[in-house]
């Protein structure tokens, strides 16, 4: 199988990804990482009396893993999970019934002694507009997967 070699640029911006959040989603996410019993993320009397909200809220690490899943799509997951990393800051709890656009673009590109750094500015952002986290990643791709410079 050919590799596919790719040209990056400053600028040049993410495909966005959007996720619907639901309850069930949120429940599903919290017990796949092993987690049982109520929670703030799964029980609404617990978010009453643990963080003083109206309903439950979804982790930061649901827009971890979605901020994840834009960056694996952007480099291609063969590349991304040899090089890849990620680190966000969360503004604004993410609700059920928040759609949530996570987008990016490249900021900054460094050569390395086997391949280019190439850094990426990411927001995530809900319907009503408010950014709900930002940050970025970076990820390191192999020169195999570069075109030859000229």
């Amino acid at each position: 199988m050919a590799i596919e070699k790719r040209m990056y640029k400053i600028g040049d911006e993410l495909a966005p990804l959007t996720k619907h959040m639901t309850q069930e989603a949120i429940n599903h996410f919290e017990s796949s990482g092993g987690a049982k019993g109520p929670s703030q993320f799964t029980d609404v009397e617990t978010a009453r009396s643990t963080l003083g909200t109206k309903g439950t809220v979804a982790s930061g690490r649901m827009s971890l893993t979605f901020t994840t899943e834009l960056l694996r799509r952007f480099f291609g997951a063969e590349i991304y999970n040899r090089g890849g990393t990620v680190d966000m800051r969360f503004l604004r709890p993410v609700r059920p019934g928040d759609s949530v656009t996570f987008s990016g673009k490249i900021t900054g590109m460094s050569k390395e002694a086997n391949g280019c750094r190439v850094t990426v500015e990411v927001t995530g952002t809900n319907q009503k507009g408010d950014t709900t986290a930002v940050g970025g990643g970076s990820c390191l791709v192999p020169s195999g997967y570069l075109p030859a410079e000229e």
